[in-house]
């Protein structure tokens, strides 16, 4: 079962069975194999780096787990989210330590931070990054080449300069048109091809990651939400 889904229908519990299961090289609670242990060391290997690596706070994916290096100590889990719903999976390994939380309100980001932060300090001795945001002087950032229209599968992203600011309206097309209004945000430079933008309730009250980068083809992309869309205009 893919773990974005196992976490939308599963109780907490469960997850943690999911995720103990991994810890144990593919043994259920009985001692029955339900994956091949080279397949769980696969999982935890790192197959690619991420661009974007800030919204789900990962430096790189395996074969289905995000992977973390927590100033040295290694991790892996996984995020999801539907319409009000959202979930957090981690695992520190060399502790034995897994950690969850599914959530159908509030501002579930800030409670993932500052709940998974204490948690893995005291079980596991881990220290978690600091919440993503923009640095107190902002750098200036050549903003002309990443301008423009960006689509994927049911979304439009206009990224445009405004007396020197970036502006940003994200939007659902098609047949997701009417799912929700349109999002508009000005964008804080973090580093050159990194900006922040004001949260918006369904990911933070804070900030939330944009980040600009190029497919393996040369075509530029837009990451929001660990999701890349492709530049059209």
């Amino acid at each position: 079962m893919p773990v974005t889904y196992a976490m939308s229908v599963a109780a907490a519990g469960d997850v943690i069975r999911l995720a103990k299961m991994h810890l144990d090289g593919g043994l259920a609670e009985d001692g029955a194999r339900l994956l091949a242990h080279s397949g769980v060391r696969a999982m935890q290997r790192r197959e690619v780096d991420v661009p974007d690596k800030w919204t789900v706070s990962a430096d790189g994916w395996g074969l289905g787990w995000t992977l973390y290096d927590w100033f040295g100590a290694p991790g892996f889990g996984h995020d999801g989210a539907s319409i009000g719903q959202h979930g957090f999976l981690r695992v520190a390994p060399e502790a034995g330590v897994v950690v969850v939380l599914l959530t159908n309100g509030g501002d579930a980001r800030r409670l993932y931070e500052e709940l998974f932060g204490e948690l893995l300090r005291e079980l596991a001795g881990v220290r978690m990054p600091e919440p993503f945001g923009p640095p107190a002087q902002p750098p200036a950032v050549d903003l002309a080449p990443l301008t423009g229209v960006y689509e994927r599968e049911g979304v439009r992203i206009t990224v445009s300069e405004q007396q020197g600011a970036g502006r940003l309206v994200y939007e659902f097309v098609g047949g997701m048109k009417d799912f929700s209004p349109p999002l508009e945000m000005d964008l804080v430079p973090v580093a050159p091809q990194v900006f922040a933008g004001p949260g918006s309730g369904a990911y933070s009250a804070d900030w939330m990651p944009v980040v600009f980068s190029t497919l393996a083809d040369g075509t530029g992309c837009v990451y929001i939400g660990m999701r890349a869309a492709p530049k059209v205009a």
